[in-house]
């Protein structure tokens, strides 16, 4: 038979891993910002100038280089489409609440004195953190959760 100890230990590994999953979602959308950035501003940016017309006719910019920026832009945007990078980003945002929010479950656990009804909690909050894993298409960069492990050390 499973001990109170037993359940509390594991809710609070549990704890710790959705803390972990929490932190490296973070880390991820951290590192995206720059690549969004340059994806979607900089693709706007350098059409806007691309267009400009009146800059090729004060001589200030080339029909070849305001072709050349519109080539850019539109490389960019087609990276950052066909990436999917604006869903992936959402999911990790989605996921990384999501664990955090997991990781207060868990914590709240510990408060429960009665041996049945902390199992049964334990068990429901895990069959909701198992669902959840299973329709996730979003996983973090592998860095992401090194760093998140060493920091939860």
């Amino acid at each position: 038979m499973i001990t109170m100890e037993q359940l509390k230990e594991d809710a609070t590994s549990r704890r710790s891993e959705n803390l972990v999953l929490s932190a490296a979602y973070s880390r991820t959308v951290a590192w995206l910002v720059p690549a969004n950035f340059v994806l979607v501003i900089g693709a706007a940016l350098l059409s806007l100038v691309a267009g400009a017309s009146i800059l090729v006719k004060e001589k200030f910019l080339a029909e070849v280089q305001s072709g050349i920026l519109a080539l850019i832009s539109a490389a960019f945007t087609i990276i950052h489409s066909k990436l999917g990078c604006e869903q992936y980003q959402a999911e990790c945002k989605k996921l990384m609440s999501f664990h955090r929010g997991v990781a207060t479950d868990y914590s709240n656990l510990l408060t429960i004195d009665d041996v049945d009804e902390l199992r049964k909690r334990l068990m429901a909050l895990n069959d909701q953190v198992s669902a959840t894993i299973k329709s996730t298409t979003a996983v973090p960069f592998e860095r992401a959760m090194v760093k998140a492990r060493k920091a939860a050390k």
